[in-house]
């Protein structure tokens, strides 16, 4: 088992943090930019950190927005009170039995520790990356992390709720694992992205590890799409 590796994104994927986040962006928004921002609108930044988002929203307040993005991330993470059912269970299992763990987020630094600490979930991952100003680079720290464990990656995986996960893992060269169990998740979108395999609960994904880290690395369980490469 130490061969393998299993790498996670953090919002919508480990916690229904999604709401929170868009929270804390209208908040900051209104107040720097002086108007409302959608959800959309917001969303279609993402892939950027906070800062990289700010940067480009409000370029001449952008410092001051993200101070107040992580002053209220913090204080209105009540939205946001706990991980998933069973998530926590189901790490400390893959972590005792030897399997290497990684998070691999688009957030910033400060607000992915506010969450991995608030939700107790700093202690159970080996490695943790956190994304760029400039863009996604969520397929750069996939490669980067399979390397720093020693794993091929052929043994890694990479669970995500976005499309952007998928593309990530993709380009990385791992298995594309698509999670599709937070609320209002675009579970028809992520199965367009034709990840390798698609989980609509987290005990499909949990069944799914126990027959790859069994095999020589063959998808099953969940909605299989193997073989749909290229």
């Amino acid at each position: 088992m130490r061969g393998s590796s299993l790498l996670f994104d953090l919002d919508g994927t480990l916690a229904d943090s999604l709401p929170l986040c868009l929270h804390a962006h209208r908040t900051s928004l209104l107040r720097h930019a002086g108007r409302v921002f959608g959800d959309r609108e917001i969303a279609a930044e993402f892939g950027k950190t906070e800062e990289g988002m700010f940067r480009r929203l409000v370029p001449a307040a952008w410092e001051a927005c993200l101070a107040t993005y992580e002053e209220e991330y913090e204080r209105a993470h009540h939205l946001c009170p706990a991980p998933f059912p069973g998530v926590v269970d189901l790490l400390t299992r893959l972590r005792q039995s030897g399997l290497r763990l990684g998070l691999v987020t688009g957030k910033g630094q400060k607000s992915a520790r506010i969450t991995l600490g608030k939700l107790g979930l700093s202690p159970l991952f080996d490695e943790v990356r956190t994304g760029s100003p400039q863009g996604d680079v969520k397929a750069e720290h996939i490669v980067e992390l399979t390397r720093t464990f020693g794993v091929s990656l052929d043994r890694t995986a990479y669970v995500g709720d976005f499309v952007a996960d998928v593309r990530a893992a993709r380009a990385a060269g791992v298995l594309a694992l698509a999670a599709a169990w937070a609320p209002g998740v675009d579970a028809q979108a992520l199965a367009a992205a034709r990840p390798d395999a698609l989980f609509r609960s987290l005990g499909e994904l949990d069944s799914w590890i126990e027959s790859w880290l069994g095999s020589s690395g063959a998808v099953g369980g969940g909605e299989a799409l193997a073989g749909r490469r290229g």
